[in-house]
């Protein structure tokens, strides 16, 4: 895995389940747990590109923390929230991982590798914040919760 050192942002974005929220907003930080980072994107569009590629892969595996493989469960936006996130301090911690392909690959999954690695940033350490804004993951992924409703009571009454 190559590091790289990147600018410092001033806004960044983090999803988490829902049940994490209590305990992020009381501790007013983001744990790293059991990884040397903390991860999030620089804005929405970038973390929805990011979900692309990880969470809403279901079935697929991905090496989590400590190299175990895992595979991604199925995913439900409802039990996720996303972070607009200020950090309180302006500490050079912020890092970017570049995903390693062999010289051999094909430039398509070298340009892969390449927007992956650039939609994420990683926090070395547990990163504080300032300030926080809570997102509905629905509204980030373009799904409307009373949508659904309207447009089940419209079936509901085209049948009839």
């Amino acid at each position: 895995m190559a590091y790289s050192k990147v600018r410092i942002p001033t806004e960044v974005y983090h999803l988490t389940k829902r049940e994490n929220l209590e305990s992020i907003l009381a501790d007013k930080r983001i744990r790293r747990f059991g990884d040397t980072e903390c991860w999030f994107c620089r804005s929405p569009e970038d973390m929805l590109r990011y979900m692309e590629y990880t969470v809403l892969c279901e079935g697929k595996p991905y090496i989590a923390t400590g190299g175990r493989i895992q595979r991604y469960p199925k995913f439900v936006p409802e039990d996720y929230v996303l972070l607009k996130l200020t950090p309180s301090k302006w500490e050079d911690k912020w890092y970017q991982w570049n995903q390693e392909v062999p010289a051999n690959a094909s430039p398509e999954v070298k340009d892969q590798a390449r927007e992956f690695s650039e939609l994420k940033i990683g926090y070395r350490g547990d990163l504080r914040f300032s300030k926080v804004e809570v997102w509905d993951v629905r509204q980030l992924m373009g799904i409307q919760p009373e949508q659904k409703q309207e447009e089940s009571l419209q079936i509901m009454q085209a049948e009839r």
